[in-house]
């Protein structure tokens, strides 16, 4: 089973002014820095391009796949928290064409914080052929666009970009000191998944 991104990418969730107001900058000589600084910071919290890291999910809206060799509840369990909606069931069938499962036949259902997408009573998941991609979940995950990322992510935004704006040589000897990160936790807590 594997990501894939399908559309969608990392937002600026915060401005370069905000960012400047946060750290009382009132002058345009360290926009490059303070640039690099939210783009580090949103790289925290956000997933990357294989999908793993941050929150557990993509920030703002984005589609992905997610492909594996068969129906079964590892694939049909979708691998991020708050997902939106199911785009499309896709698989290949027996001889090797492409088809979509009808969205009649599945809904997007939760179990805790876990999104399954979930067989209606007296359906069936189709054959599929033998390989690794026979099965592809089109699915979003993310909240709506920048404006409606919650301020508690935003704040440990801010935070993040404090600490790599000030700290722009020593970051990669040192990375984010533990009591930030357990700032930028009580802040983002109630949006991780955890095991369900």
């Amino acid at each position: 089973m594997w990501l894939e991104r399908i559309s969608g990418e990392t937002a600026e969730l915060i401005t370069r002014d905000d960012a400047k107001a946060h750290l009382r900058l009132l002058e345009d000589d360290f926009d490059a820095e303070v640039s690099a600084a939210i783009a580090s910071a949103v790289a925290f919290l956000d997933v990357d391009d294989d999908g793993f890291g941050g929150l557990g999910f993509p920030l703002t809206r984005q589609v992905w796949a997610v492909k594996a060799p068969r129906f079964s509840d590892d694939v049909l369990r979708l691998p991020f928290g708050r997902v939106t909606s199911v785009e499309k069931v896709g698989f290949i069938s027996p001889d090797g064409a492409s088809e979509t499962v009808p969205s009649s036949d599945y809904r997007l259902t939760r179990q805790g914080r876990a999104s399954v997408v979930a067989l209606l009573s007296g359906k069936s998941w189709p054959a599929v052929a033998d390989a690794p991609d026979a099965v592809s979940i089109h699915f979003a995950a993310g909240f709506a666009d920048a404006a409606s990322v919650p301020a508690d992510i935003k704040a440990a935004l801010r935070l993040l970009i404090g600490h790599f704006f000030e700290n722009r040589l020593a970051v990669v000897m040192s990375g984010v000191p533990q009591d930030l990160k357990i700032g930028v936790d009580a802040l983002t807590a109630r949006y991780r998944r955890f095991a369900a």
